[in-house]
Order: structure tokens, then C-alpha cells, then sequence
């Protein structure tokens, strides 16, 4: 289970999945995370332009919307 703000918690999933080389910062992740959310469900992932902490949270809940995690407070 992950805990913390959004951004926080997607940095966690960024550190357990690829090596900081591949992505060198938090949002290139998301950025990457998102288009591959659209390439594999032809969903639109579309986030917001504000802070990393608030693209984040969009991401996470569009995961979410497709049972690929589970939030379980939405602060």
C-alpha cells in the first residue's frame, strides 16, 4: 500500500518500477504513465497544467477509474 500525496505516491511507484535514468524527473514519469494509460485503452488521460502534486492526482484517478489501482481516501 502507498501513502502520501498524490505526487509522493507516484514517486514511489516511479522509484519501484524504473531506474531514475530512463525518467530524470517526476514529470516525464507521469507524463510517460499517461500516454501509456491512452496507447493501452484508447482512453483520453488528459491532466491538468497545474502542479506535479495535482497531475499527479488526476493520474491516479484515472488509473483507478480502469480498476488499475485502488484509492482508498480522496483527499
Amino acid at each position: 500500500m502507498y501513502e502520501g500525496s498524490p505526487s509522493g505516491i507516484v514517486e514511489q511507484l516511479w522509484d519501484g518500477s524504473f531506474d531514475r535514468e530512463i525518467f530524470p524527473n517526476l514529470e516525464r514519469y507521469i507524463s510517460h504513465i499517461a500516454q501509456s494509460f491512452v496507447r493501452l485503452t484508447d482512453i483520453p488521460c488528459d491532466l491538468p497544467h497545474g502542479s506535479t502534486d495535482e497531475r499527479a492526482h488526476a493520474l491516479l484517478l484515472r488509473l483507478s477509474e480502469i480498476d488499475a489501482l485502488e484509492v482508498l481516501e480522496d483527499a
